[in-house]
C-alpha cells in the first residue's frame, strides 16, 4: 500500500511556469493488499474457524478429489436467487470428514439437497474475487436432527388428514401379475428385484420405470414415475431403492412423495433401504418391506401361494365332482341288476302262464 501526502490525486501548480504532480493523501491499495486486509477483518470478526448451516447445492468432486459446493438458505425469501456461500473442501480435509462420518455410523453423505452444519475458515478467493468457506468439519447430529424433525412433521400432518392408511385400503387383485417397478434402472435394487422374479418362473409382466432416487432431482423424478405408473395396465406398484445413508433416503420422506403414495389409485408396495431403515413410506404404503429383495420375494410368494391354493381347490373340486358320478354309477348299476332280475321273473311267469293256457287249449280241442 502506497502512502499519499496531498488531498488530491494529482495537484498541479503553475509557479514559475513549472508543473508539479504530487501524490494524494488518500490510500491506494493493491488488489492483493486489499484481499489480505479483508481476510484479516474476517478472521478478527468470525475467528479462525466458524460454523454455518444451510442446504447443499451444486455438489461436485474434482479429479484431484477436492470437493466444491454452494451452501444456500433453503427457506430463503427469494428461492430463485437464494443467499449463497461457496464452500471448498480440499482432498485432505475431505478424507478426514469422510472418516469422521463413517465413525459416526455412516448415516450422512454429502450431496445436493442435504442440510448441514459445517465449520471452516472464512476468507476471500483472490483469483475469482469471491467469498468462500474452506471447510474442515461437520456436525452430523444437526443433519440427523433435521431429518427426524421433517419426518415427524410429515407423519403428523398426514395422520391429521387421515392419509396414513389411505393406500392400505386400495383393493388388491388376488393374482397381481402385472407390476409397475419404480427404481433406478441398472442399480443393485433393480437387479435384485428382477432376479427374484426371474427365479420364480411365474412369467410376471413387469413395466420398468426409471427414477432418480437421491439428490436434487429425486423428488420430481419419483413423483413423475408414480403418476405414470397409475396410467399403465398394472395391478400394483413396487417402489424400491437399495440401502444407503440416511441422507441418501431423504427424498422418500418428503411430504410430496408421501402424499403421492398415500393418494395413489393403485396399491403401492415399498422396499426401501436396509433392514434397520424406517421412513415415511413404511407408514403410508399399502404394504412395506425392509429391502427390495424382500418385497420381490413377498410378491412371488403371494402369487405362488395363490397358485398352490388354486391347485388344491382344483383337486378338491375334481374329487367332489367325481363322488356324485360314482354314486350315480353305483345306483344305476344296482338299478340295472334289479331291473334285469325283475324282467327275468316276469318273463318266467309269463312263459309259465302261456304254457298253462296252451295246455288248456289243447285239452279243449
Amino acid at each position: 500500500m502506497t502512502d499519499q501526502s496531498n488531498p488530491s490525486l494529482f495537484e498541479t501548480s503553475l509557479q514559475g511556469g513549472e508543473h508539479s504532480a504530487q501524490e494524494s493523501l488518500e490510500p491506494t491499495w493493491s488488489v492483493s493488499e486489499l484481499h489480505e486486509a479483508i481476510n484479516g477483518l474476517l478472521q478478527h470478526t468470525f475467528g479462525y474457524e466458524m460454523w454455518v448451516q444451510g442446504e447443499i447445492r451444486n455438489y461436485k468432486v474434482s479429479a484431484k478429489k477436492h470437493v466444491y459446493f454452494d451452501l444456500i438458505d433453503s427457506d430463503s425469501k427469494n428461492p430463485t436467487y437464494p443467499s449463497m456461500l461457496a464452500i471448498t473442501l480440499f482432498a485432505r480435509e475431505a478424507a478426514a470428514v469422510s472418516r469422521f462420518l463413517d465413525m459416526q455410523g455412516g448415516a450422512i453423505e454429502l450431496a445436493d439437497g442435504v442440510r448441514v452444519r459445517i465449520s471452516g475458515k472464512l476468507n476471500t478467493y483472490e483469483s475469482r474475487s469471491s467469498l468462500q468457506l474452506r471447510m474442515s468439519g461437520i456436525d452430523p447430529t444437526f443433519t440427523l436432527g433435521v431429518l427426524d424433525q421433517e419426518r415427524d412433521r410429515v407423519l403428523a400432518l398426514l395422520s391429521a388428514e387421515g392419509l396414513l392408511r389411505a393406500n392400505a385400503l386400495r383393493p388388491l387383485t388376488p393374482l397381481p401379475t402385472r407390476v409397475a417397478l419404480i427404481t433406478s434402472l441398472g442399480s443393485a435394487a433393480h437387479a435384485d428385484v428382477l432376479g427374484e422374479f426371474q427365479k420364480s418362473g411365474l412369467g410376471l409382466h413387469i413395466f420398468e420405470l426409471d427414477a432418480r432416487v437421491q439428490g436434487a432431482e429425486a423428488e420430481a423424478s419419483i413423483l413423475s414415475a408414480l403418476h405414470t405408473a397409475q396410467e399403465l395396465p398394472v395391478d400394483l406398484i413396487l417402489l424400491c431403492r437399495g440401502g444407503g445413508a440416511r441422507t441418501d433416503l431423504a427424498a422418500f420422506d418428503l411430504e410430496s412423495v408421501a402424499r403421492a403414495i398415500a393418494e395413489s389409485t393403485l396399491a403401492v408396495f415399498t422396499g426401501i433401504g436396509h433392514e434397520i431403515d424406517t421412513g415415511v413410506p413404511d407408514h403410508v404404503a399399502h404394504t412395506s418391506y425392509k429391502t427390495p429383495t424382500a418385497v420381490a420375494e413377498a410378491l412371488v410368494q403371494q402369487i405362488a401361494g395363490l397358485d398352490d391354493r388354486l391347485l388344491i381347490a382344483a383337486d378338491r373340486l375334481d374329487t367332489l365332482s367325481k363322488r356324485p358320478i360314482e354314486l350315480a354309477e353305483r345306483t344305476l348299476e344296482r338299478s340295472s341288476i334289479g331291473l334285469t332280475q325283475g324282467s327275468r321273473k316276469l318273463l318266467a311267469l309269463a312263459e309259465s302262464q302261456l304254457a298253462t293256457h296252451l295246455s288248456q287249449l289243447r285239452a279243449s280241442a
